[in-house]
């Protein structure tokens, strides 16, 4: 999962959405354009040459919008003031409409193609923007406000309708817009909890649910990959092996459950002494812990080894049990991959430089 709060989520999935409706309706607006465009040069609204090049001012406006548009929503990027640059491109949006259907409307009155195209535009803007609340509105109040005031202006018309087609449209706009807002919402909240399940399925799947420290299945699945990358890369891969000294006295002196409160503050020990994000501590079984260390030599990993016992030291669990210090201690196996070696094998030596240690007397490791 990305780490990504439910609230993070819904604002970078709205500017997707925002980006992708403001390419899309700019696509829409220079298709429209283009036509009526066409539909001027064929001489199909006025023969008035001033308002034909007003016309064709206004659309050649607009064109170079949408396209100004679509280069600039093309990136995938999100801007960090992606909301005001949302609101500005739909003010932009609704007046530069509204000015068209205003010219459409009044000036060469074709009142029925205004109203066509304003309701059109109005569609593409709640399909685009609905995401963003304050981008919906700046888009349509011009285009509505305009469209409004032409029917007005019809003397066929009555006040009363023209403000009813005002308030119709607008509870259209603002209940498609919940419509869609709601059904884009809970979207991004079953992604959101899916992802959250995917977590902890890989939590549950790689961690041990004690310690919370991996388990055996990521050390396997891990060292697999390391060992590839340190045949295909030639750099050093290291292994400690620690038990936990006299672990079985201790649980039986002093309980399961101070075992394993001894267990996880080990692991936590462990854990808080590799100081690079790509070394590991799994729980290898039991008190059994391994260390993986990527690009580490033989030096480098006696020194982590006495870094984690030094660490252990300080931390002084007692250990009344033990028949080799008053607290607990560890012993450890410490060998670096060598070229050819199995997975196994490299576990193997290993374990065999581990065992070696605990004949050695416990509490301290053997390298090689």
């Amino acid at each position: 999962m990305d780490g990504l709060t439910l609230t993070q989520r819904i604002n970078k999935v709205t500017y997707k959405n925002l980006r992708i409706g403001f390419l899309w309706s700019s696509k829409i607006s220079l298709m429209i354009l283009s036509l009526m465009l066409v539909t001027l040069w064929l001489n199909h609204f006025t023969n008035d040459s001033e308002l034909s090049s007003l016309l064709a001012a206004q659309f050649i406006w607009q064109m170079i919008l949408s396209g100004f548009g679509i280069i600039y929503f093309n990136r995938s990027t999100e801007p960090a003031n992606y909301r005001l640059i949302s609101a500005f491109y739909s003010l932009i949006y609704g007046l530069s409409w509204g000015a068209t259907i205003l010219i459409l409307g009044v000036y060469v009155q074709f009142t029925l193609l205004s109203e066509v195209l304003a309701n059109l535009m109005t569609m593409v803007a709640l399909l685009g923007f609905y995401t963003y609340r304050n981008a919906l509105y700046l888009a349509v109040t011009p285009i509505l406000a305009l469209s409004t005031w032409i029917t007005i202006e019809d003397e066929h018309l009555t006040l009363l309708f023209s403000f009813e087609k005002f308030m119709i449209t607008l509870i259209i706009i603002e209940s498609g817009r919940r419509v869609l807002y709601r059904w884009f919402s809970n979207r991004v909240q079953q992604e959101h909890e899916n992802k959250r399940l995917v977590k902890e399925l890989n939590q549950l799947a790689s961690h041990d649910q004690l310690t919370q420290i991996k388990n055996r299945r990521f050390f396997q699945i891990e060292l697999e990959k390391q060992i590839k990358n340190t045949q295909r890369l030639h750099i050093p891969l290291s292994l400690v092996l620690i038990d936990i000294d006299h672990f079985k006295a201790f649980n039986d002196s002093q309980g399961h459950i101070a075992g394993d409160e001894c267990l996880k503050l080990v692991a936590k020990v462990i854990d808080a002494s590799l100081l690079r994000g790509i070394d590991s501590v799994s729980r290898f079984g039991g008190e059994e812990f391994v260390v993986l260390l990527p690009n580490t030599n033989l030096d480098g990993a006696i020194l982590v080894a006495q870094r984690i016992q030094e660490n252990l030291t300080k931390v002084a669990i007692d250990h009344p049990a033990s028949q080799t210090s008053h607290i607990v201690t560890i012993s450890q196996g410490i060998t670096t991959y060598e070229e050819s070696q199995r997975s196994t094998q490299f576990i193997e030596k290993a374990d065999h430089n581990l065992y070696d240690a605990k004949k050695s007397g416990r509490n301290c490791y053997i390298a090689a």
